[in-house]
């Protein structure tokens, strides 16, 4: 070998060392990088929107067990199933907010009523029995009473009696054409001996509708007799308001 090939094999060798030398850095970093990203791409923090009736609380302890996972390793379609097992969670959106959050957007399921039996559920407009809302009882919300059946309430049945049926349809029929008077009741019930008869939440004032097939001119009649007395949208604090009788509106005031 001559000199000239001995420098050229010597310098060879010096390139692939140092090529080794920075391929060796690179990879150091490299992976430092990777370790620092594995660090920084843990769930630190969960952020929920759009729940009014169900506590952030509940709602957070779903996603407990994803906390310091990898939020590139979490499926959201995973997480939003869980959201929806719950009865009161209509829909959930699960977003990964890089670098290290977790954001659930939810649409709840809102009760019509309440219905008390043995304990109180709630119930919505197809006829499925809820839990109460996290809150609690707190919005103006109608409470069914007089159940015949209290024990046949159950947490994600539809109900089939005839009595809570007719009480939903009834509810239905209010909100959707006398949203006032919907708002304003408290309690009701249905007996042979009175007929319907509401209490409204505002003045704890009676109301008897009557027997189920005089309720739609009841309803209109009470409509009108509230748009009369220029009150606003409730009854003033009658004794109570006899509505059975054709045409009339009977009422004795409170002394």
């Amino acid at each position: 070998m001559t000199w000239r090939e001995l420098r050229i094999e010597k310098m060879r060798g010096l390139l692939w060392g140092i090529f080794a030398v920075v391929s060796f850095a690179l990879l150091g970093f490299l992976s430092s990088v990777y370790a620092e990203r594995m660090e920084t791409d843990q769930v630190e923090r969960v952020t929920i929107y759009g729940n009014r009736i169900l506590s952030t609380e509940r709602l957070q302890s779903i996603l407990k067990p994803y906390m310091l996972q990898r939020l590139e390793a979490i499926n959201p379609d995973s997480v939003q199933a869980q959201f929806t097992r719950h009865p009161l969670v209509k829909t959930a959106k699960v977003s990964r907010i890089y670098p290290n959050e977790l954001q659930v957007r939810i649409r709840e399921v809102y009760p019509i009523a309440y219905l008390q039996g043995n304990t109180y559920f709630s119930i919505d407009a197809d006829g499925r029995i809820l839990p109460l809302p996290d809150y609690g009882m707190i919005y103006t919300l109608p409470i069914i009473t007089g159940i015949e059946n209290p024990d046949a309430l159950e947490t994600e049945k539809i109900v089939t009696d005839a009595y809570t049926l007719n009480m939903l349809q009834l509810l239905i029929r209010l909100r959707q054409q006398y949203p006032h008077i919907y708002q304003d009741i408290s309690e009701m019930n249905y007996t042979d001996e009175q007929g319907l008869k509401l209490i409204t939440s505002s003045n704890s004032t009676p109301v008897l509708l009557g027997k189920y097939n005089q309720i739609n001119q009841s309803c209109a009649t009470l409509d009108a007799f509230i748009n009369q007395l220029g009150f606003g949208s409730v009854l003033p604090a009658y004794r109570y308001v006899d509505l059975r009788f054709a045409n009339q509106v009977v009422v004795r005031e409170r002394k």
